[in-house]
């Protein structure tokens, strides 16, 4: 029995409180794990889209070709269409799809999301006109998480060079 002194709680109304808690975390983590997820899928793919319109913009003021790619290393493009380690943009005046030197170097973005998973099909970069345009066929870089969840985006650089993102890429589009 408590006398008028003692203040505090017992162990049953302790382990009560304990329980509740434990309860409510374990519902708020997954929510929190997908929030996190799609914020990554949105920053990147902001990212993402700021290269593309600054090579696209700077081809067009500079009047020379400008190339994105994906990249290891900062200084080459990679030999794959798996952008998740970063990419690069860089003018490309001779047209060799590589940096000739540092300078021609305007832009490097390491990946630092290693949870997730971008790549381009088969396309492994994108080469600006002096007009704007961008050669080849489309290129759709798929952006997804790594655990599959629906937070999946793309960025996706049309012939004119004009550049969008969607929200509805297909859960195969994410399966590599």
């Amino acid at each position: 029995m408590k006398t008028p002194d003692e203040h505090g709680f017992t162990l049953v109304e302790l382990l009560v409180v304990v329980s509740l808690l434990a309860v409510i975390v374990s519902a708020a983590v997954p929510a929190f794990n997908r929030l996190t997820e799609r914020e990554r899928a949105v920053a990147s793919t902001n990212t993402l889209v700021a290269h593309f319109q600054l090579a696209r913009n700077t081809a067009i003021s500079r009047k020379t070709f400008v190339t994105v790619c994906p990249t290891a290393d900062g200084a080459r493009c990679a030999d794959n269409n798996e952008w998740s380690n970063g990419w690069m943009t860089f003018v490309d005046a001779s047209k060799t799809g590589q940096p000739q030197s540092g300078k021609d170097i305007l832009r490097v973005e390491p990946n630092n999301s290693r949870s997730l998973f971008m790549h381009s099909g088969g396309r492994r970069r994108v080469r600006f006109t002096p007009a704007g345009m961008a050669y080849g066929t489309n290129i759709t870089v798929n952006i997804c998480p790594q655990s599959g969840s629906d937070a999946g985006r793309a960025v996706i650089v049309s012939n004119p060079g004009r550049v969008r993102t969607t929200k509805k890429i297909a859960r195969e589009a994410c399966r590599v």
